[in-house]
């Protein structure tokens, strides 16, 4: 069960008081509604350096043409060029194409994804074409609701701790990554709020 606000307040109260303002200052967390893994996969695939207005028009496009059924199968039975008729690039068909063989193909593994550990999650998942260590972790954070992932690809945390905890400008990913140990178990949370707090 994730932790409420008042519990994440009394945590980063102690261990970064900065962050814990920003938690103050904000709504509590809402849990996102997760879809099912190979959806949620698909989904990250399509929105890959797209707006998320265009990621949009061209999910839906790809969910019609696979009559409203997002499956392995139903992906195994459509071509590059099915794809590419809803506005789905090259590239990304060829992605589409190897996410349903590794699910289709090894169901005990990738169909039971919320069993595995984290590290496990992202060497199955970037075994993918297309699914890098970033969209592993997403997907770990928004998909398995996991509780203590630090993006530290992300551009965003790096530059909204260095703006909020006022870190040097040259802090290398590996001193963010053990700066960030201090929020576990709770380093989803932190991220989202500071992703919340950058953004605004």
């Amino acid at each position: 069960m994730s932790a409420g606000k008042e519990q994440l307040l009394d945590f980063f109260g102690a261990v970064e008081p900065l962050l814990a303002e920003v938690i103050k200052a904000n709504d509590a967390l809402q849990t996102p509604a997760p879809s099912s893994p190979f959806e949620s996969l698909v989904s990250a695939i399509i929105s890959q350096q797209l707006s998320v207005k265009a990621a949009a028009t061209i999910h839906q496009r790809l969910v019609e043409l696979l009559d409203m059924d997002v499956s392995p199968l139903n992906v195994l039975s459509k071509s590059i060029e099915d794809f590419r008729s809803v506005g789905v690039s090259k590239q990304k068909g060829s992605y589409l194409l190897d996410l349903a063989r590794h699910f289709h193909e090894s169901p005990s593994a990738y169909g039971s994804l919320e069993t595995k550990c984290d590290e496990e999650v992202i060497e199955l998942l970037t075994a993918v074409k297309g699914i890098g260590v970033w969209s592993a972790q997403m997907f770990l954070m928004f998909n398995l609701l996991r509780e203590d992932v630090f993006p530290v690809d992300d551009l965003g945390i790096r530059n909204g701790m260095k703006a909020l905890l006022e870190l040097p400008e040259d802090i290398t990913k590996k001193e963010l990554t053990a700066h960030a140990e201090k929020w576990s178990p709770h380093r989803t949370a932190a991220c989202r709020y500071i992703w919340k707090w950058y953004s605004n």
